[in-house]
């Protein structure tokens, strides 16, 4: 990510961070998020790294999972909101946070088993270079799961890249599959979130993306 794109990010999320947005992402993503969290099978012992974590929230939920022998790295290139993150009283021991951009992560290679990101991968500017550094932090076979609610497929996209202040990318589900198998990921796979009959919640309409080293 260039400096000027990086800054910009930054900015924006700390703006978020300021205005109490952390906790209402958690609200929006929860139920998604959780269906996730099921299709993980993380165990006991598991390393997870949550990439753009926010304000923690996803963390704390898979901090459980991993038990006390694991570990749940939360990363986010927004310092207000890792600081956020931080000073949750609600953090477990197992949990730790560092800002950082997704594109340099200081981080021991083939470390974590599995990777989470949750509404954050449309903003990194390099896709293809963020996909590559967490290549290096996965173990051989380790994980990967972006969940994505700005796609081409969902109903309300245009409505929030026009909402956003930043510049995002937008790619259809086969264009996220092609975008990953370019990138050597094995087992490349999108499976479809849709909402609930009656449910009118445009964070419900999500791309589960999901792959091996």
């Amino acid at each position: 990510m260039s400096d000027q794109a990086g800054d910009r990010l930054k900015a924006e999320f700390n703006q978020w961070a300021l205005a109490g947005k952390g906790e209402s992402m958690a609200r929006h993503h929860r139920a998604i998020a959780e269906r996730t969290l099921e299709r993980m099978k993380i165990a006991t012992g598991d390393r997870v790294l949550d990439l753009g974590c926010g304000s923690g929230w996803a963390c704390r939920m898979l901090a459980p999972a991993v038990g006390p022998r694991g570990l749940v790295v939360g990363v986010d290139i927004s310092d207000e909101m890792i600081r956020e993150a931080q000073q949750n009283p609600e953090n477990p021991p197992n949990t730790r946070f560092l800002c950082s951009p997704a594109e340099h992560i200081p981080w021991a290679p083939d470390f974590f088993t599995h990777v989470l990101s949750v509404e954050s991968f449309y903003y990194y500017e390099d896709q293809r270079v963020v996909l590559d550094e967490l290549k290096r932090l996965l173990i051989p076979d380790g994980k990967i799961f972006l969940l994505i609610c700005l796609f081409t497929e969902s109903p309300g996209s245009r409505e929030w890249v026009e909402r956003l202040q930043v510049p995002v990318h937008v790619r259809s589900a086969k264009e996220y599959k092609q975008l990953l198998t370019d990138a050597g990921w094995r087992s490349v796979a999108v499976e479809r979130f849709t909402p609930a009959p009656g449910d009118d919640d445009p964070h419900a309409h999500a791309l589960l993306i999901t792959a091996r080293k």
